[in-house]
Order: structure tokens, then C-alpha cells, then sequence
């Protein structure tokens, strides 16, 4: 049947129509699409800069232990480590379970190759140790810088909070913090009648210092929340003690916070007149911790329950 000239440019004002209609579904799709890849961008200010993320990451690696800690009470298990080649440190911090990770060496030197080859989508790294490899680490996978080394426990909890809303944890990283809290409170409770008026001098010596951890450390904060007064009241989060400076201070209670203090300075002073005149060593009040990595390298929720736990021992549950 043929058309005629009328019938034929109402065919054709047709296709035109149908052609622009279809062209304006196509526009509207894609612009869609591109509002919900900018919805589900998480952005993150750290302390390096700002880090985008187009989206929740899987495949994390931690260069702090602390950063395991917070993922592994988060119920997410990083794919790398920097575990120092001692798996053990791993397996502490997540409380014996066995995690399936590659380690990427020191805490201190990550391996930035054995990095490289894993598709990562995010890295966790520390202000301290990583700063200057920081660019280095982001042409391997965008990533976030955070204190941990000399992080208090208030900045822990901040971190912690950060990495929680990174993988979309709020509501398990709130019900976590308020755990820890009542176990801090639960404590202070009982430390309030004990040693209220007592000061705890936490130390962890080395081959030629006798190093002391603050009231501004992560042991000293979590050691006041749980009602134990530090000997030390700084803004520094250490302090080297001289032997004068020691029996100046006269703590009432000496926690040594590793458990190989005969191949530190402590040797040299231990049989003096006077570290002997200490009012913690006539009283039988100096303690040694179980193990080192929770008081000094592991700084998260393994560490709050240790140290608590150690201290009620000691003081508390007599």
C-alpha cells in the first residue's frame, strides 16, 4: 500500500519522536548510574590528607597491629599483615583465632613489592613508620594514615570509629566501645577502695633507658580510666628516668611492661641503695607483665582487656 505525502511526514515525525524519547532514556540511565557510584564514595580525612573510596573496601591491609585489632572487632579479617614474621603476634591480638593472611613483613619496613602484587582496595598505615613512604603505598592502593605507635586510647577509639565507618561497622563498633568502657568502669569500681591514693608507674626499660609510659600513653589513659593514677601526669606520652629521677618520683607501684628485664638497665639498678629504697620495692609492689605485646605494641581492645585483667590480678582481687 503506498502513503501519501501527508501520511508519510507523520510516519516520519514518529520516528523522530520515538528516536528522541529513547535517546532521553539513555541519558537518564547513565546519569543515574553515575549518582550512585558518587553515593556509595566514602571519603576519608586522615592524617596525610584525604583518601576516596568508590566503595566499601574487602581486600584491607594493616602495617599496625592496632589496625588488626580494630578490623578483627569488627568481624572483617584483613588479606596482609605486618606481623614482624612472627604470626604469633597475630593469633594474640585476635585472641588464638587462626586468620588466613599474607604477611608483608616489619612493622617498621612493610614490603612494598609482596604489597603490590595483591589487589588491594585499601591500605591502614601509621603516622609514625609510614609517613614517608606514604606515596609509595598510595600508587599500590588508596590509603588512610593514623597514629597508632603514639596513639592514646581516646585516639585509638577515634581510629577505631574511622575504620568502622569506612566498612560500614557503626552499629558493631558502638556496641564494642561501650563493652570496653563497662570493663573500664567495672574496674575503676573496684580500684577506687584499693589503690586510690596509690601511683602506678608503668615502664618498659631498655638496654641503656629507663623508659616511662605517661598519663598521655595509651597504657597510661586506659590505666586512669580504669581508676590507677599515674606516677607521671605529661603531655609527653614517654619519659627517660635517671636512677635520681626514679627515687625523686618514689611511684607506690612499679608495673615493668616486658617480660626480659634482666637484659635492660633495670640490671644495673636493681641491687643499688637506691632503687632498694623505693617505696614500691620495700612493699613488694613491682610487677612484671605476662608478655610485652599487649602493654607496648598491640594498643586496642586485646590490650584494654589485658591490661585490666592484669592489674586486678595483682591489686584488686586479694
Amino acid at each position: 500500500m503506498k502513503l501519501g505525502k501527508l501520511s508519510k511526514k507523520i510516519l516520519m515525525t514518529s520516528l523522530i519522536l520515538s528516536s528522541i524519547a529513547l535517546v532521553g532514556c539513555t541519558t537518564n540511565n547513565s546519569t543515574n548510574k553515575e549518582n550512585n557510584s558518587s553515593d556509595n564514595q566514602i571519603t576519608v580525612q586522615h592524617k596525610l590528607g584525604t583518601t576516596k573510596l568508590n566503595s566499601k573496601p574487602k581486600r584491607i591491609a594493616v602495617l599496625e597491629l592496632s589496625f588488626l585489632d580494630s578490623l578483627h572487632n569488627l568481624d572483617i579479617d584483613p588479606v596482609a599483615i605486618a606481623d614482624d614474621g612472627e604470626s604469633n603476634k597475630v593469633t594474640d591480638v585476635t585472641n588464638g583465632e587462626k586468620i588466613d593472611y599474607v604477611s608483608v613483613g616489619d612493622r617498621k619496613e612493610p614490603n612494598l613489592e609482596e604489597l603490590s602484587s595483591m589487589d588491594l582496595d585499601l591500605i591502614i598505615a601509621d603516622t609514625s613508620r609510614h609517613s614517608e613512604i606514604y606515596e609509595d603505598l598510595n600508587k599500590i592502593a588508596p590509603t588512610i594514615v593514623l597514629d597508632s605507635i603514639d596513639s592514646s586510647y581516646d585516639e585509638y577509639i577515634e581510629n577505631f570509629e574511622t575504620i568502622a565507618e569506612i566498612v560500614g561497622k557503626e552499629d558493631v563498633a558502638k556496641a564494642k566501645i561501650e563493652e570496653a568502657e563497662k570493663v573500664l568502669s567495672d574496674v575503676k569500681d573496684k580500684a577506687k577502695d584499693k589503690v586510690s591514693d596509690e601511683e602506678v608507674l608503668t615502664v618498659s626499660p631498655k638496654n641503656d633507658e629507663y623508659t616511662a609510659h605517661t598519663s598521655s600513653s595509651f597504657v597510661g589513659q586506659v590505666l586512669e580510666k580504669a581508676g590507677f593514677k599515674n606516677a607521671i601526669q605529661s603531655d609527653d606520652r614517654e619519659a627517660s628516668l635517671s636512677l635520681e629521677q626514679l627515687v625523686e618520683i618514689n611511684p607506690d607501684i612499679i608495673v615493668y611492661m616486658r617480660d626480659d628485664i634482666d637484659t635492660t638497665i633495670y640490671t644495673e639498678w636493681k641491687d643499688t641503695e637506691l632503687y632498694k629504697s623505693l617505696d614500691a620495692v620495700k612493699n613488694n609492689k613491682v610487677y612484671t607483665t605476662v608478655a610485652r605485646g599487649p602493654w607496648t605494641q598491640y594498643r586496642g581492645f586485646i590490650s584494654v582487656n589485658t591490661l585490666t585483667k592484669e592489674m586486678s590480678g595483682w591489686l584488686l582481687n586479694n
